[in-house]
């Protein structure tokens, strides 16, 4: 449906959006599940960094 390149930063961009906006309900300290939307979004991020240049 949608290749992977077009998809993954999208993903990694929605990611940090949610990690932003929890960690704004938390008053600025970062929770477990702020730190785990970084990651996911550090990995997707990644990911299609490297599909682009491959």
């Amino acid at each position: 449906m949608f290749e992977p390149r077009n998809l993954f930063p999208v993903i990694a961009l929605v990611f940090l959006l949610l990690a932003v906006a929890r960690r704004s309900r938390a008053r600025g300290r970062a929770d477990r599940a702020a730190r785990t939307w970084l990651w996911m979004a550090l990995i997707f991020g990644l990911v299609s960094v490297w599909l682009r240049l491959s």
